[in-house]
């Protein structure tokens, strides 16, 4: 899981402070692309953010299925 808290989040395009993403284990993930290009030469990041890492599974509530973005998933693509 990871907390976007403030700041510009370079890695991720169109994420905005006070939104989760979940990360399952096994699927592999990394900056969103473009990204990596736009971070050449860049000396430091302007952005806060907590990730957490669990020994279990976690499970998701029905409330934070309610407001998920069933965008996020295709984001990936161009």
């Amino acid at each position: 899981v990871l907390y976007y808290v403030d700041g510009d989040f370079m890695s991720r395009k169109g994420i905005q402070p006070g939104q989760f993403t979940l990360h399952p284990g096994g699927i592999p993930h990394g900056p969103h692309p473009g990204t990596m290009e736009k971070s050449i030469g860049e000396k430091d990041t302007k952005e806060y953010a907590v990730m957490v890492d669990t020994f279990h599974p976690l499970k998701l509530t029905q409330a934070a299925l309610d407001i998920q973005d069933t965008s996020y998933v295709t984001s990936w693509l161009d």
